[in-house]
């Protein structure tokens, strides 16, 4: 096991509390005061933190979740290139100063 994963383990299960992602994408879990009492007692008693079993509860019940196919998307509109953006417009005209006398 890495230094930092032993680490990790020592420290009190509320130093990953709301608002820090370990890994992956956040994800917002709204617990009450006792539950998540309960749910830092739980990591306690396994030796992990709260958000190390919040996110193998998570990963497990995805792994035996059907996932639907991604979505096949297109772009809202074609892109647009600098040439057929630019195609209306012309360089401006020098301007011309008045010889210093």
């Amino acid at each position: 096991m890495k230094e930092s994963h032993s680490a990790e383990l020592t420290e009190p299960a509320s130093v990953h509390g709301p608002g820090r992602a370990p890994a992956g994408m956040p994800l917002t879990i709204r617990l009450g005061e006792q539950e998540y009492a309960a749910l830092v007692r739980i990591a306690r008693s396994r030796e992990t933190t709260a958000a190390a079993l919040v996110e193998k509860l998570v990963l497990h019940a995805l792994s035996r979740t059907d996932v639907p196919p991604p979505v096949d998307s297109h772009p809202a509109r074609r892109h647009t290139t600098y040439e057929e953006a630019t195609a209306g417009f012309r360089p401006d005209v020098p301007v011309r100063t008045a010889p210093d006398m």
